[in-house]
């Protein structure tokens, strides 16, 4: 496999391939930049390019030191990608951003970690804190332009305006000079500090930290860092060269010999005292090949890898070299143009060692050497010859031949150039250098020769041997999580686990180079655990000919071992992976049972021993669940598409009871026990560690292990011994190998009932329409019904009572559905309409206009004969009944104590309204007196805003919700465990209105329920009722069982108020009498007092009358009642 790719990615990718042996080929940086260009990476360095920026660790993070060029040891911390931009327009100066090459962090700063600048002072981490990277300010005032300029960028100091009138700026630690200057004082101090100042100031004692852009200095290659690819293929033993522009030969190519550099899969040998095939050196008659000083060599030598009958023997191929030939026709600064060709060296023994003796017959020995120096801001190589010898005139004789070579050794011309004639072009040696005016023409890059080296595409994996096992980090190895050593190969059990369920089974793998598409078959990987980042390696993946599977010794032994599998992107997108996350609309109304994994049995569960100690033995608790925010945890990669960021949260269990909520809290003996203090409640984590399918179940379902974070920080869980005869819980260290789970199940004991099922008369398909239900009591046989014990009734106001059934009217009722679906609660709380004196009126089908064809609207616009202003419009039906409410809404109004309360009790009654589509009107102002086919919604609705009543008017789209109305009711089950039988007497339940302020809206502690006063029908006071006590009648709450009722059993006659269509309708301060012309009138106040009397000419007239209740008696029909605002 032959790959190019760019030698400044490979830079960037292993940082420690420019370890410390590099400093000393790092040269200062070149000043000579006239333009900023977005994809090189520079340096920024002082005046002279002695000094330049570098980004180094700093503890936990990185900060900025101002170095001496020559002692860096790493050359991509010195490395710099400026980006631009301009905010305010291109006539303002642009803002920088400068991203270091060795970390991918911006120069960021915090402006709260900035010490306020004060003149005179020497900065030091006595008085000031080295800066570190990291905070909201990542931009930079520095340069006002970045286009070619006439001469090279000079210094200039970075400052960043953080507010209105504020800026940060970088200082040095150097000594301020004085006076005060603009100038950049470096003698003293390669520490960086950050301070800030008012936005005016522009002198900083000559401490402030200027720089320019700068190309870096060149750094010289090695044979070992060319066959490694500096570095990134330890085990690599040849690299091959690309070139830009590419040299082709033949039809439509642009050169006749081609690139021999390019063209060949290279090995390069150092020349050495001895061989040493690891450090890439070779052994050669140092006397042909020295520099001049003995032992001491210049360059390289360059084998030819070409797989031939020669075997790649080092002293037995062929090797590049300068050639004794010119290129005919070519000529370069008018100078004859040397070849390059491919030759070999003559080799000798000594002492049973081979060793490269010298170049044949007329050539110079150095002219096979070869030197590499990476310049890296233009991510280019420079190649030179070390000497090769021009042609004379005369020949001579070399070791035995005559030659034409032998003549002067050209030493300075002697870079490998591009030289084009025409359309042609060709490469030679001249003169060029990468940090002036004479280039090269060529760029050489490093790239890949022979090798077994492979690399997968970016994303998330999961990594398993050939044994099938898989790599992970297991909850017992938890604690180690901060290094690779807590990773290990881990067998699972296929039918009780699913790594595709478990984060700390996946790992994200990232190419290290994302810029050059020649390295990704190849390319070394980042690899990093989903769920713990601290748990990193560098890896590179190889391949053999003919193997089936991908190796790296780095994590596994031995070749032809690991099945990398892609996760798929539903699980790569899911951030909620690993950890127990339950919806939030459930928390508050969802009880769950904690079901515990074991091989044997699947019905056991987190129950409570008598002592309060938990076990899994035959308990059963029903846990609520309190919820932390959200945290993020876990690793992510911008550099993986759909790659979400995980989250989770801990919870809290508790269970509710009649003195307070109880919480899970850990004794001395270790044990998990139940306990009334909240401050002890123990806090965690929820990670799956199975996914099974036990035997009582149609699919496989998560369980988790329970990761105490209360006070050990992520290091113990909850576990059971099963060897204890009552399999008590007890806090376990997370190393412990044994991991017990549990699967959270939503509790299925139903809280409230729902009618519609046999038992209620349902029918199949229709099992919750409208039922007719008496509800009965279950101690006394008692029944609701309408009020009929006189010293309880009251002559405007409509009670609901309970009594015998020989006492009653009626004793059946309408329960008509309002929530059973669409709201988070609807499985747990159904709520339901209670009403009597049901009137049904039937929709009215429109009539389309049948005058002629020419149809208009309102507007005068056509239209169809459906919409024209002649058609009748449709009317929707609707239904009027006595819906039984709380008058907890009325406890304001006058009378209140009087109407709507009995001692310290809300009362309960009946009120007249008109349910139409997603509307409840509590029909009042004499509506509730019309004959129910009258009723229009658009009077009603105009009369009641004209009135200030538009709260009568409720919306049921808008209420639908879980929470407690009025107007509705829900039926609380007494005994949720025992409601799934089919016997109506196991169904008992509360009838509930309402709910302590501070409670939950489904299933709270404290509630309202019906309950007898002293043979009065009232509420429970929400705010001191508790379920405990009233699910057993301990509040003195009714329970109640239900009968299949009748319309001929109706709790309430269905009598017509309004015998005729005469109407009275109550407004503010008045009374208006609709139909009776001619009759006489007669008002009253509640006293008897009469208000008006007096016949009425109109059929709309409007009496004035006192504010409270007034009855109202028209001649010919029966005297009404009237409440005025």
């Amino acid at each position: 496999m032959n790959k190019k790719f760019s030698t400044l990615v490979v830079a960037c990718m292993a940082s420690a391939a420019f370890s410390s042996a590099f400093a000393a080929n790092i040269t200062n940086a070149s000043r000579t930049v006239t333009k900023i260009e977005t994809e090189k990476a520079y340096q920024l360095s002082n005046a002279d390019g002695s000094k330049i920026l570098v980004m180094v660790p700093q503890g936990e993070g990185y900060t900025l030191k101002l170095k001496t060029a020559t002692s860096v040891t790493d050359l991509n911390s010195t490395l710099w990608e400026i980006q631009y931009s301009y905010p305010n327009g291109s006539a303002s100066s642009p803002d920088f951003t400068f991203v270091n090459k060795a970390t991918g962090i911006p120069l960021q700063v915090d402006p709260k970690k900035a010490t306020l600048f004060s003149e005179g002072t020497t900065y030091s981490t006595s008085n000031s804190s080295y800066v570190e990277m990291s905070g909201s300010v990542s931009t930079w005032k520095w340069k006002d332009f970045v286009e070619t300029q006439g001469s090279p960028f000079g210094t200039s100091g970075l400052v960043s305006h953080f507010a209105k009138d504020s800026i940060v700026a970088l200082v040095t630690g150097a000594t301020p000079a004085t006076p005060a200057t603009t100038t950049n004082n470096y003698a003293n101090s390669e520490d960086v500090y950050l301070v800030k100042a008012h936005a005016n100031r522009s002198t900083w004692n000559g401490i402030h930290l200027r720089v320019a852009p700068a190309y870096a200095g060149g750094v010289t290659l090695s044979a070992k860092d060319l066959n490694t690819k500096l570095g990134t293929d330890p085990e690599g033993k040849s690299f091959k060269l690309s070139s830009t522009p590419e040299l082709k030969v033949g039809t439509n190519g642009n050169s006749t010999l081609g690139n021999i550099f390019t063209d060949n899969t290279l090995r390069a040998w150092e020349p050495a005292a001895a061989t040493n095939e690891a450090n890439s050196e070779i052994y050669v008659e140092q006397s042909n090949f020295n520099n001049g000083t003995a032992n001491t060599f210049t360059g390289m030598f360059l084998q030819v890898i070409d797989n031939d009958a020669k075997k790649d023997d080092p002293f037995n191929d062929v090797y590049l070299m300068a050639d004794t030939a010119y290129i005919n026709g070519m000529y370069l600064n008018n100078q004859n143009c040397i070849k390059f060709t491919k030759d070999s060296i003559k080799s000798a023994e000594w002492q049973g060692n081979n060793y490269l003796n010298k170049v044949k017959p007329g050539r110079n020995n150095h002219a096979a050497l070869f030197t590499f120096e990476y310049f890296a801001s233009q991510d280019s190589i420079a190649i030179k010859v070390f000497k090769y010898n021009t042609k004379q005139t005369v020949a001579e004789t070399k070791d035995g031949k005559v030659t034409f070579w032998g003549g002067t050794s050209v030493t300075d011309a002697n870079t490998v150039v591009l030289n084009k004639l025409t359309s042609i072009s060709e490469i030679t040696l001249g003169e060029a250098n990468m940090s002036t005016s004479k280039p090269a023409n060529i760029r050489f890059t490093l790239g890949e020769g022979a090798t077994n080296r492979r690399s997968i595409n970016n994303g998330v994996y999961v990594i398993k041997n050939t044994k099938g096992q898989y790599l992970a980090v297991p909850i017992y190895n938890t604690k180690k999580a901060t290094s690779w050593n807590a990773a290990e190969w881990v067998t699972i059990e296929a039918d009780a686990q699913d790594v595709l369920r478990m984060p700390a089974y996946q790992w994200v793998a990232v190419q290290r180079d994302t810029l050059s598409s020649g390295l990704k078959e190849i390319s070394r990987m980042a690899l990093t655990n989903r769920e713990f980042e601290n748990v990193a390696k560098d890896i590179q993946l190889r391949k053999d000919a003919g193997a089936t599977y991908l190796f790296t010794n780095e994590i596994a032994e031995g070749k032809d071992s690991l099945i990398i599998e892609a996760v798929p992107a539903s699980v790569i997108a899911n951030k909620e992976l690993g950890y127990l996350n339950l919806e939030d609309a459930e928390l508050a109304v969802m009880t769950y049972n904690f079901n515990y994994l074991h091989s044997y049995a699947d019905d056991k569960f987190i129950g409570m021993m008598e002592d309060s100690v938990l076990n899994v033995k035959d308990g059963k608790y029903a846990f609520f669940m309190k919820e932390s925010k959200e945290a993020n945890y876990g690793f992510t990669s911008p550099y993986v598409a759909g790659l979400k960021q995980l989250t989770r949260v801990i919870y809290t269990p508790y269970v509710k009871t009649a003195n307070g909520d109880r919480y899970i809290t850990i004794d001395a003996e270790k044990r998990y026990r139940m306990t009334y203090d909240e401050t002890e409640a123990q806090k965690f984590y929820l990670k799956e560690n199975n996914f099974y399918k036990p035997a009582s179940k149609e699919a496989a379902q998560p369980y988790y292990a329970f990761i105490n974070v209360t006070e050990t920080a992520d290091s113990t869980k909850m576990g059971s011994a099963d060897q204890d005869l009552n399999v008590i819980l007890r806090d376990q260290v997370l190393n412990e190998t044994r991991t017990s789970a549990f699967a959270v199940v939503p509790n299925d004991a139903p809280l409230y009932r729902r009618f519609n099922t046999e038992l209620e008369g349902a029918v199949e398909g229709q099992e919750d329409a409208t039922k007719i239900l008496k509800f009965k009591e279950f101690y006394r046989g008692e029944y609701l019904m309408d009020e009929n014990n006189k010293k309880f009734q009251d002559e405007v106001v409509n009670y609901v009572g309970i009594e015998r059934a020989d006492k009653a009217t009626g004793l059946s009722f309408y329960v008509d559905t309002v929530v059973v679906k669409g709201t988070a609660g609807h499985e747990q709380k159904p709520q339901y309409f209670v009403y009597v004196d049901r009137v049904v009126v039937d929709p009215v089908p429109g009539k389309e206009c049948q005058e002629g064809d020419n149809h208009v609207d309102a507007n005068g616009d056509p239209t169809d004969a459906a919409h024209c202003v002649h058609a009748t419009p449709s009317k929707a039906g609707f239904t009027v009944a006595k819906y039984m409410v709380s008058f907890a809404d009325s406890l304001s109004a006058k009378d209140a104590d009087k109407l709507y309360k009995f001692g310290e009790y809300t009362r309960v009654g009946f009120v007249k309204g008109l349910h139409i589509g997603d509307s409840l009107y509590i029909l009042t102002n004499g509506f509730e007196n019309m004959e129910a086919s009258k009723l229009d919604t658009a009077a009603i609705r105009a009369n009641y805003k004209a009135t200030s009543n538009e709260f009568n008017i409720i919306d049921l789209k808008a209420e639908h919700t879980d929470a407690h109305h009025n107007y509705t009711w829900s039926f609380r089950y007494t005994n949720p465990e025992a409601a799934a039988a089919v016997d109506e007497d196991a169904r008992r339940f509360l009838i509930e209105s309402d709910k302590k302020d501070a409670d939950n809206d489904i299933a709270p502690s404290k509630a309202a329920w019906l309950k007898s006063q002293n043979g009065c029908l009232v509420l429970s006071d929400a705010a001191t009722s508790t379920f405990e006590n009233a699910k057993t009648g301990g509040d003195n709450a009714l329970i109640f069982n239900i009968e299949v009722g009748s319309e001929n059993d109706l709790a309430t006659d269905n009598e017509e108020i309004a015998t005729s269509e005469v109407t009275v309708i109550a407004g503010a301060g008045q009374v208006t009498i609709a139909n009776a012309a001619g009759k006489k009138v007669v008002v009253s106040n509640i006293l008897g007092q009469t208000v008006a009397n007096t016949v009425i000419t109109s059929d709309n007239a409007v009496i004035a009358a006192p504010q409270g209740v007034v009855v109202v008696a028209v001649e010919g029909e029966e005297a009404v009642k009237a409440i005025v605002k």
